[in-house]
């Protein structure tokens, strides 16, 4: 009897032993998602040289203007007997635009020119271009090309004494022009002399010049191209432990499309690599793309996917100087987009990650 009492409790024991090592599987991580709003946040706007770029933009709205700017290599020899002078332009679009073209009266380079520089060093007297008070000629944009039939009486002007032609323009909206980038489409100066001779005088230098002084406010949020407008925003990541891993990170806001020239817009993200400033570094290297698709019918969120980015942040958080928004590239067809610093639209962090599986030996 004993020994079947014994044997019972050995029986019994052993059915409640858990098979060797199933106590010790991981177990489950935990997740977490959060929803985070920038703690910082500011834009700014920056003239990008776009030689050698095709395009160059004309046209003015409440926000900035652009004005185009082209030299021709016209010697003084040509100025005997010239019976009429043309300027020959290549609309890029079918967009209309009135203009009147002057004299510009300083020097200036295209690798560098600005609505503030003339080039690297000089700056314009005025900012936009200095110029004579001269309206040499005037259209309106539209076509495949136009001729605009300038002031004979101004060719000395124009030949001897400026630096060639700034075109101002005169209606809201805005349109492109081909630059000298081809030479098919090429800006052109065209001189006519008595028995239809003619001698034409492609542009050796043009650039648009775009007015960003008065863009220079910090609240003023926009991402753009032709003109590179950029946002800044700074998320703070306190509240996710260091050693978590994060497993979606995608920031999201729904823009006011302002202006495009194209229905997919392309959008980066960059890393700030030191504090921010207008002048800060960031990575050469994009965190993330976004092709943008606007749509006329809905209202498209846009979304970018920064989870490698919030987890570099994440493990080294002394790292985290914040991100810029940007067009990718900053030279491509021009559009601008609003985005709203508050409100259900403005930018948002939606975050999830899970912690690592608790050590096998706690209880």
């Amino acid at each position: 009897m004993k020994t079947a009492a014994l044997t019972l409790v050995l029986v019994f024991l052993a059915c409640n032993t858990l098979p060797v090592g199933f106590d010790q599987l991981e177990r489950i991580p935990e997740a977490d998602s959060l929803v985070l709003a920038p703690d910082t946040l500011a834009g700014y706007a920056k003239y990008v040289p776009l030689a050698p770029a095709d395009i160059m933009y004309l046209g003015q709205d409440h926000a900035y203007e652009s004005r185009v700017i082209i030299d021709f290599p016209i010697p003084d020899s040509a100025l005997e007997t010239v019976t009429s002078v043309q300027l020959v332009l290549h609309p890029a679009d079918s967009a209309r635009m009135g203009f009147v073209c002057r004299p510009c009266s300083v020097d200036w380079n295209s690798n560098a020119v600005t609505w503030k520089m003339a080039d690297s060093v000089t700056h314009w007297f005025s900012p936009g271009g200095d110029y004579y008070h001269i309206d040499l000629g005037t259209g309106t944009l539209e076509g495949e090309s136009l001729v605009v039939e300038l002031d004979l009486d101004h060719l000395e002007t124009l030949v001897r004494e400026s630096h060639g032609v700034i075109i101002f323009p005169e209606d809201t909206g805005f349109c492109a022009i081909h630059s000298g980038y081809s030479q098919a489409t090429a800006p052109r100066i065209r001189l006519n002399f008595p028995d239809d001779v003619t001698k034409t005088y492609n542009a050796v230098e043009d650039a648009h010049l775009v007015d960003t002084l008065e863009l220079s406010s910090s609240y003023l949020l926009a991402v753009g191209s032709g003109v590179a407008f950029r946002t800044y925003l700074r998320f703070m990541l306190d509240s996710v432990p260091r050693q978590a891993t994060i497993v979606r990170a995608e920031l999201t806001f729904l823009p006011d499309v302002q202006y495009h020239r194209a229905d997919t817009l392309k959008l980066g993200v960059r890393r700030l690599s030191e504090s921010y400033s207008r002048y800060a570094r960031f990575a050469d290297r994009t965190s993330a793309r976004l092709d943008y698709v606007v749509s006329p019918d809905t209202d498209s969120v846009a979304s970018l996917d920064i989870g490698s980015l919030v987890q570099f942040w994440t493990a080294n958080p002394d790292s985290n100087f914040g991100l810029l928004l940007t067009a990718e590239p900053e030279w491509s067809l021009m559009f601008r987009l609003r985005i709203p610093r508050t409100g259900p639209n403005a930018p948002k962090l939606n975050l999830l990650y899970v912690m690592p599986p608790e050590d096998r030996f706690i209880r």
